[in-house]
């Protein structure tokens, strides 16, 4: 809860920066290149947050850095919050992005370490929390609004925001245990202990025999393209770069796009994009199920078809009628959520053994941030030059359809026993012991730990 609490959080900010969008720019009297040098600056801080802390995650642990993630994002929150000035407001942006950068992959990375295979694809679970999260900062923004806080209004939505940051910085410093297979892989055997004593509440020991630490396994970037690997990186970044560009460049500015469709001032635009966000968070619950049931890849091609038909529906439909005004966003917003919407960070946390997992979770952020910058800049700024209906034709082609094609040329399925195998055979390193309980971890009554024992083993290192 406290990995995705971490994706939530961006939700929260996103939505509340999107749904203050609009009294941002009167106040600060910002224009179309403003907004979009703004809005994308922050995921160009991601990209370099991204390559700096993909060694450092693998070198000092999961869970320090998703602690100073939360700390970070409670400085450029505030910073933002009480923004006197275009300069202000920017340099909030990019310590808020430096934040996101750091927490979208080792998040997904943590919680690929302590998921059982069973349940691999509660991963797809951000998605409903993402949604969930955007739509209270919505419902605040609303509130607010009618509370008459007028153009303030974008200040009090970021001070909630960096109260919420700073709770979950307190929750993860008290709460999180360390991955016990990122400190199996460096060698700490007692460590992984201590960590799986803590999170079940049940002893665990590591086997006398290999107490001692080993050193570090580290592995360069270019292993992420060696054969074995290198068409999940392929598909996972193509996932991750098209799914984040069709999200920031269109779902980002619904409330503008729904001012120009149905009109009605600010409360009306809140008002559209809560009902688009509540498809979204049914579409992030059916998320695991659906993805269960089809696999990641094929429920990612589903879902890209489904953005392709609904941005075409609304670039070409012209005097769009309210009831379909609200209904196709909606559809492009549960289509997004149910598959594409985190397949890529997904797909990357589950590319590679434990002694990569950090870099190719990384390696998807950088992709996903280079599309936020992408797509929140030339959104608006394409919207100016040649009307709403041309951008949306331009980024159809560029984000949903660029995925679909991908998901049916690269045929690797994350879910899958035969995925698992192939890692098996990615590595000819030595296996070191792991640790184990107290319990028989085999015992024929307890399936599941012996499933997650059998787990441990085979993704520890080699």
């Amino acid at each position: 809860m406290l990995a995705f609490a971490g994706l939530g959080f961006e939700g929260f900010f996103v939505g509340a920066l999107s749904g203050g969008m609009s009294t941002l720019k009167e106040q600060l009297g910002l224009d179309g290149d403003a907004v979009g040098t703004f809005s994308g600056l922050g995921y160009a801080a991601s990209i370099v947050a991204a390559l700096a802390c993909a060694r450092i995650g693998d070198r000092v642990g999961r869970v320090r850095l998703l602690v100073g993630a939360k700390v970070l994002a409670v400085i450029g929150a505030t910073v933002m919050a009480t923004a006197g000035s275009f300069d202000m407001l920017l340099a909030g942006r990019v310590t808020s992005g430096i934040a996101y950068g750091i927490d979208l992959g080792i998040a997904l990375a943590y919680l690929a370490e302590f998921l059982p295979k069973a349940r691999r694809n509660w991963l797809n679970f951000s998605q409903a929390q993402w949604y969930t999260s955007t739509s209270l900062a919505l419902l605040v923004t609303l509130v607010v609004t009618e509370l008459g806080a007028g153009l303030d209004t974008w200040r009090w939505v970021l001070g909630v925001a960096a109260v919420v940051a700073f709770v979950l910085f307190l929750c993860r410093l008290i709460f999180m245990p360390e991955s016990a297979r990122w400190l199996a892989a460096r060698g700490d055997l007692p460590g992984a202990a201590r960590s799986l004593t803590r999170l079940y509440r049940e002893p665990f020991v590591a086997e006398a025999a290999a107490s001692a630490p080993a050193p570090a396994v580290t592995v360069p970037w270019s292993a992420l393209w060696t054969p074995g690997y290198r068409r999940r990186t392929v598909l996972a970044n193509i996932v991750g770069f098209t799914e984040a560009l069709q999200y920031f460049a269109i779902a980002f500015y619904l409330p503008i796009i729904s001012l120009e469709l149905f009109g009605g001032g600010i409360t009306m635009a809140i008002a559209g994009s809560l009902v688009f966000n509540v498809f979204g968070i049914i579409g992030g619950f059916l998320a695991v199920r659906f993805t269960q049931r089809l696999g990641l890849r094929v429920a990612t091609a589903w879902g890209y078809a489904g953005v392709a038909v609904s941005i075409l529906v609304l670039a070409l439909w012209t005097d769009i009628p309210l009831w379909a005004g609200f209904l196709v966003p909606s559809v492009f917003i549960f289509c997004h959520a149910i598959a594409p919407g985190t397949a890529g960070l997904t797909m990357g946390s589950l590319a590679y053994r434990s002694e990569l997992r950090a870099r190719g979770s990384q390696l998807v952020t950088i992709s996903r941030s280079a599309a936020g910058v992408t797509g929140l800049y030339c959104f608006p700024v394409l919207q100016s030059a040649v009307g709403t209906s041309t951008t949306l034709l331009i980024f159809l082609v560029a984000a949903p359809l660029t995925g679909l094609v991908a998901c049916l040329v690269i045929t690797w399925e994350p879910l899958s026993n035969e995925s698992d195998r192939e890692l098996d055979m990615l590595s000819d390193m030595p296996s070191r012991p792991v640790a184990r309980s107290d319990r028989s971890m085999g015992d024929e009554n307890e399936p599941e730990s012996r499933e997650a024992a059998h787990d441990d083993e085979r993704i520890g290192p080699r």
